[in-house]
């Protein structure tokens, strides 16, 4: 796959690299994001190899080879027991480990499952920690991506040229996506927000941080937006303390934690099952009190509207949009919140790309 038909322009592929899960996307249809667990772990490329049985899904078994090392991915990689980068193994100062990281051997593996080859243009988010460290993470990102790639994709030889690369700070894709959804209601003669016209807030609620940003009238306020090191490896770390052996970077407690009331069942290795249920709803009033302090001291004074996005900003939506309500602030649900930067940041690629042609 090298040029999109209808425009002559690159592939675009857009990769949302998530703490939990990596989202990716060639189109801006919600139900083909694809989402892969965020493990990953180096290792030979004998290693990655041995083992291998036909016929397996892709997504359990994803691995990539790459300038002579392997990297096993998703649901792999935590099989060898990698973990989410929170605490790297071997890491002595304990911080946790930077999303430009594993950003390349991500991308490629999202590069492989979509089968992509030749010119391709990329749409990533980076934290905005700080304008500084956005800057030089986004330079670093750009620098490791923009080139020609021959790699190796679960056994099989790929070649692509990057040739494009956007980078934006966690959360602006949603408010692109959020745009989207919103002219469409317009074009369907459905009521509707102009949120090019106003000051908007965007709450994304991830895995290692709750991104702050301010978009006012389509201009991103540098100054006021943020990141926070907040986020729902917090919470599962207070769940995870309630739970004999549990562990917090466990994808199976992440998954039973988002699962409806009465299915939110885990049970850690060597333990019998819990549910829980029985402690979710008082550590969830804790968190979301805390949460919401952090969003209320934030919020500028000139925003009118607020979008909740994230997979933790699904999971707390009940509870943040009473109180924004409270405030005087027009909450927006993107929708999907998991999934909902990645749609948008496709959606911003396209622009970019219509602009590159005059279109």
């Amino acid at each position: 796959m090298t040029y999109n038909k209808l425009t002559g322009s690159p592939t675009l592929l857009s990769v949302d690299l998530g703490r939990t899960s990596t989202k990716t996307c060639i189109s801006d249809h919600p139900d083909k994001v694809l989402i892969i667990p965020a493990n990953v772990a180096p290792m030979t490329v004998e290693q990655v190899r041995q083992g291998r049985f036909e016929g397996g899904s892709p997504l359990l078994d994803l691995w990539v080879e790459y300038h002579g090392r392997a990297y096993a991915i998703g649901h792999l990689a935590a099989d060898f027991g990698a973990g989410l980068g929170m605490a790297p193994a071997g890491n002595s100062t304990g911080k946790t480990s930077r999303k430009v990281e594993d950003a390349l051997v991500k991308t490629f593996a999202c590069i492989g499952y979509f089968e992509l080859s030749g010119d391709l243009a990329v749409s990533l988010g980076l934290p905005y920690l700080s304008q500084e460290q956005f800057d030089i993470e986004k330079r670093q990102l750009v620098a490791q991506l923009q080139a020609p790639h021959a790699l190796s994709y679960r056994g099989r030889s790929l070649t692509v040229n990057i040739t494009k690369v956007w980078v934006m700070p966690e959360g602006y894709g949603s408010f692109m996506w959020c745009l989207k959804m919103e002219d469409q209601k317009k074009q369907k003669g459905e009521e509707w927000v102009d949120l090019t016209n106003l000051h908007v807030a965007v709450i994304d609620i991830g895995h290692q941080t709750t991104d702050m940003l301010k978009v006012d009238k389509l201009h991103f306020a540098r100054g006021t937006s943020r990141s926070e090191e907040f986020g729902m490896s917090q919470f599962y770390e207070q769940v995870a303390a309630q739970i004999k052996g549990a562990n917090s970077e466990d994808l199976t407690l992440i998954e039973a934690v988002h699962q409806p009331v009465g299915k939110r069942f885990y049970r850690p290795r060597g333990e019998k099952p819990m549910d829980l249920d029985e402690i979710l709803p008082r550590l969830r009033e804790i968190f979301a009190k805390e949460l919401w302090e952090r969003v209320r001291q934030w919020l500028p004074s000139q925003v009118t509207e607020v979008i909740i996005t994230g997979g933790g900003g699904g999971f707390f939506w009940e509870d943040l949009a009473p109180l924004l309500k409270e405030y005087g602030l027009r909450p927006h649900l993107a929708n999907p919140t998991r999934t909902a930067n990645a749609l948008g940041q496709y959606v911003y690629g396209q622009v970019q790309l219509s602009k590159d042609k005059g279109v």
